[in-house]
């Protein structure tokens, strides 16, 4: 059985209970970021609903087990048992919704990377290469195609060239 909750903007809260295990997901996203902490708990089979509530301090979950009753706190995503229930006056409701299962991996997988320039320098990771000037080097391609990619540079200054020029437009230098 699982739960989660929204804890405010871009940060979520998911409660499972595996056999006597209480496992808690905290889970903060903004643009560019994503923040998870994982916390697991000997507490025992749940024998009501688990309850979620915001305090001055933090976040407040509630558990009633098979075992007795635990109070934990989320506070700034530290997760840790505490001695009491706070005042019910100074708590606000936060609503669980029930889910078959938590995701087993929230965080969405990167974007693939652009080349990255700098100068005469170009650098890329798929495949693995960098070329600066008349320097090429690359992991992960074929000789042939290392080879193609250095005729189409000037071995003398860098400059771009194609295949069929015999000489280098910006510095002269006879190519091969």
């Amino acid at each position: 059985m699982a739960y989660v909750g929204e804890l405010g903007t871009g940060s979520t809260i998911y409660l499972e209970n595996q056999d006597s295990q209480t496992i808690i997901t905290a889970i903060a996203a903004s643009p560019g970021q994503q923040q998870q902490t994982s916390h697991s708990f000997s507490t025992g089979h749940w024998t009501t609903s688990p309850e979620l509530f915001r305090s001055l301090q933090g976040h407040i979950i509630r558990l009633e087990t098979a075992q007795g009753n635990y109070v934990l706190l989320v506070q700034n995503h530290q997760i840790r048992l505490i001695e009491a229930m706070p005042p019910r006056h100074t708590l606000e409701s936060i609503p669980l919704q029930q889910i078959v299962h938590p995701p087993t991996s929230p965080i969405p997988p990167m974007p693939p990377l652009q080349p990255l320039t700098m100068g005469n320098m170009v650098m890329s990771m798929q495949p693995m290469q960098m070329r600066m000037g008349n320097m090429h080097l690359s992991m992960g391609t074929t000789a042939t195609a290392t080879q193609t990619t250095q005729n189409n540079f000037c071995s003398q200054c860098g400059t771009a060239v194609s295949a069929q020029d015999k000489f280098c437009a910006n510095c002269g230098h006879r190519l091969h």
